[in-house]
């Protein structure tokens, strides 16, 4: 009955993104969130089934360039810089391409795959500077993303108090394994609730901190209490998850907001915002002093008992990794799709490959020519939104607070894939990573709105 039931929301929820496909984003937030626990409970936990949003995603993204007049045009005309860099990485990829493709029978599934891991956050980023019609949608997307999600994160809490210690939503006992992280002289039982791993939970539970922190920060009245509360509540979830990766995306999204106010000349916003800035970090303070000193999860975030140093893991999983693949499998690596999450469920000829951090997924994947495309597309998309964000905060425009969370947001993200990429193999997150990247960009098309309006008056 599950398994049907995924089936038909998928198929629903593309037909109906095909019709609207503003809705067919919407649509995928929540069926991200239903997909994990409803997985559970189909016999054998069929591994396919995180690929549920992808018909959606390509439904909308579809419907988004059929019905969107200038889809492509319009976007390369407000960006170039990024309208020049996206032909060039496709070209970088087509040696990578031509590898996979020819490896053995089947290995062309290979190259469709890694063409649409890499595809989908770049059309997810084209869609998104379209999405807002109005500047009240793009708060009306982080809420349904903060809204949904931030109630499935109540099964973190629901699995770490053994609350229905028997129910198969919670947890991984559905796929017949638990997650363990040892340290010396104790051990992290590693907490999913309804998602399907610690790291997605973990993912989710950041998202919502951060996106509804980014909501309580632009709203007013009671509403920023709300959302505080809601952001407080993710932080609980986060620290659960027994994921560094995750945990240390808030400090760096915190620290990147300020540096965006500062770097932007609104030095005046800086005390009010550290005020709010510092709720989610007490959360984390009295989740700690709650959970007790000797709690194997406190012991574990503090780094007891463990070597562990946050640049020396960006070095060895980043750029180190990098060296290392590009020695192993030179200048043209191993080809398209060869260590793209979800490709071990292929069952064709490949090399064996062991790289994870996505800087070094690249170099094994796209080799020297994709890498330096996929470096230039980077850097034209940083630096539009690091201009993007710039003026409309030094404007105070209606957008600023959430272009400004936005990029902190995306600021996050690379951290966290620095060290490990794993988290892409979920086409939902890689698909909303390039989504709110795109929604972030398009604030310069209202701000010239306004100035239109404000002339035809005169």
């Amino acid at each position: 009955m599950a398994l049907y039931l995924l089936l038909g929301l998928a198929f629903v929820f593309s037909l109906r993104a095909f019709v609207g496909w503003r809705t067919g984003f919407l649509l995928m937030i929540l069926l991200a969130a239903v997909q994990d626990p409803l997985r559970k409970l189909v016999p054998g936990t069929p591994g396919w089934l995180v690929l549920l949003t992808a018909p959606v995603f390509l439904a909308t993204v579809l419907s988004a360039a059929m019905h969107t007049r200038g889809w492509w045009s319009v976007f390369r005309r407000n960006y170039p810089g990024i309208g020049k860099a996206l032909p060039i990485f496709i070209v970088t990829c087509i040696p990578a391409a031509i590898l996979s493709a020819t490896y053995g029978p089947g290995s062309w599934m290979l190259t469709v795959l890694g063409a649409f891991s890499y595809a989908s956050i770049f059309l997810a980023l084209i869609a998104g500077f379209h999405y807002p019609r109005r500047p009240e949608a793009v708060r009306k997307l982080l809420a349904a993303y903060c809204l949904i999600h931030g109630g499935m994160l109540s099964g973190a809490l629901l699995e770490y108090l053994k609350i229905f210690p028997d129910a198969m939503v919670l947890g991984t006992k559905a796929f017949g394994y638990e997650w363990i992280r040892w340290g010396y002289g104790y051990t992290v039982d590693m907490i999913s609730g309804f998602y399907r791993t610690p790291d997605v939970m973990g993912w989710h539970a950041a998202s919502v901190s951060m996106l509804s922190l980014l909501l309580g920060i632009a709203a007013k009245g009671q509403r920023r209490w709300f959302w505080l509360g809601l952001s407080v509540f993710a932080v609980v979830a986060l620290l659960l998850c027994g994921r560094r990766k995750m945990v240390y995306m808030l400090p760096i999204f915190l620290l990147g907001l300020l540096w965006i106010y500062w770097q932007a000349g609104r030095v005046g916003r800086l005390a009010p915002m550290l005020g709010l800035l510092l709720i989610p970090v007490a959360a984390a303070w009295f989740m700690g002093d709650w959970l007790g000193a000797d709690s194997p999860n406190v012991r574990y975030y503090s780094g007891q008992g463990l070597k562990f140093n946050a640049v020396e893991s960006i070095q060895g999983q980043g750029f180190g990794a990098v060296v290392s693949t590009y020695q192993q499998s030179g200048f043209l690596g191993e080809g398209l799709g060869v260590a793209t999450p979800g490709s071990h469920h292929l069952q064709v000829a490949r090399p064996r490959v062991w790289q994870e951090s996505a800087p070094s997924r690249v170099m094994v994947e796209l080799g020297v020519p994709g890498m330096l495309g996929l470096l230039g597309v980077m850097v034209a998309i940083l630096l539009a939104l690091w201009r993007t964000t710039v003026v409309q905060v030094r404007a105070h425009s209606p957008l600023a607070p959430y272009v400004a969370g936005l990029t902190a947001y995306f600021m996050a993200n690379v951290g966290s894939l620095t060290v490990s990429g794993q988290i892409l193999a979920d086409p939902f997150i890689a698909a909303f990573l390039g989504l709110l990247v795109g929604v972030a960009l398009c604030a310069p098309r209202f701000s010239e709105q306004r100035v239109a309006q404000g002339t035809g008056r005169h």
